[in-house]
């Protein structure tokens, strides 16, 4: 007999109309990312930041729950952000709009995915 099981949550969210000034500035950007999802309570373990030329970036912080990942377009105010946790329940709402805020974003929308595995359950993991 197969069963599913809910693994994590996905919120994949579109920031349009963003302010350019801080886009541009990718290190500023990055820090609003980073400083956002550590005061959110999520563990940050590791962490990078890729600078395309002539602008543009994408940064990520690996965490203890999953990860999150910035890309951004400063030339069209846009900004692409995944957020994957493993920690079910917890509200990620207040960090969701504290980004939006962050980068002065216009619009955004908002997407999120149950994270799924089919388990069969006749199949017994020793603990």
């Amino acid at each position: 007999m197969n069963a599913t099981l809910k693994l994590g949550e996905h919120y994949i969210f579109d920031l349009s109309n963003c302010n350019q000034e801080i886009l541009l500035d990718s290190e500023r950007s990055y820090s609003l990312f980073a400083q956002a999802v550590r005061e959110s309570g999520l563990t940050v373990v590791d962490e990078g930041l890729y600078k395309f030329s002539p602008h543009g970036f994408t940064c990520f912080l690996l965490l203890a729950e999953s990860h999150a990942s910035l890309h951004a377009w400063p030339e069209y105010g846009y900004c692409a952000i995944d957020l994957f946790t493993c920690e079910l329940g917890k509200d990620m709402m207040p960090l969701i709009l504290r980004i939006k805020e962050a980068f002065g974003a216009d619009k955004f929308s908002l997407r999120k995915i149950d994270r799924d595995a089919e388990i069969e359950t006749s199949l017994a993991v020793a603990v």
